[in-house]
């Protein structure tokens, strides 16, 4: 799954289209995962927080392009903390609006990892660069 997840879907059409009031979330924060995270981040393959040292990272975005399909970058590199156990195979990126809520209502989206899969052992610290997390806006 790449792009924006249901429920942020349903939410943006009843803004946009009945005017609903629909609130951004104040922070964004990335998730890793072993696998696809699906349309709502409801499958149960993000990285175990359980002994391995792995917690969600806040991240900010840049102004997405004018291009079609429109798509932003992260602004600052995204950095997180060395792990303790191993993660596995790290395919697939999540943004959430709450850095442990696993609700589909908390759920903005997901995309693969650009350059292909990374495996994270015990003792590897995971970092992105800035601009390398990338959000395609599709419908």
């Amino acid at each position: 799954m790449a792009g924006f997840g249901q429920t942020l879907r349903v939410n943006l059409a009843n803004a946009v289209l009945r005017n609903t009031a629909y609130t951004s979330p104040t922070t964004v924060y990335v998730s890793l995962h072993t696998g696809d995270p699906g349309v709502d981040g409801q499958t149960a393959n993000e990285v175990s927080t359980s002994g391995t040292a792995y917690a969600r990272t806040a991240v900010t975005f840049g102004t997405p392009t004018s291009a079609s399909p429109s798509v932003t970058t992260s602004n600052a590199a995204v950095n997180y903390t060395t792990a303790t156990a191993s993660w596995g195979t790290i395919s697939y990126f999540g943004l959430w609006a709450n850095v442990s809520s696993t609700t589909a209502a908390n759920f903005i989206g997901a995309n693969t990892l650009t350059g292909g899969s990374q495996v994270v052992g015990t003792g590897n610290t995971v970092s992105f660069a800035s601009g390398a997390v990338t959000h395609t806006f599709t419908g």
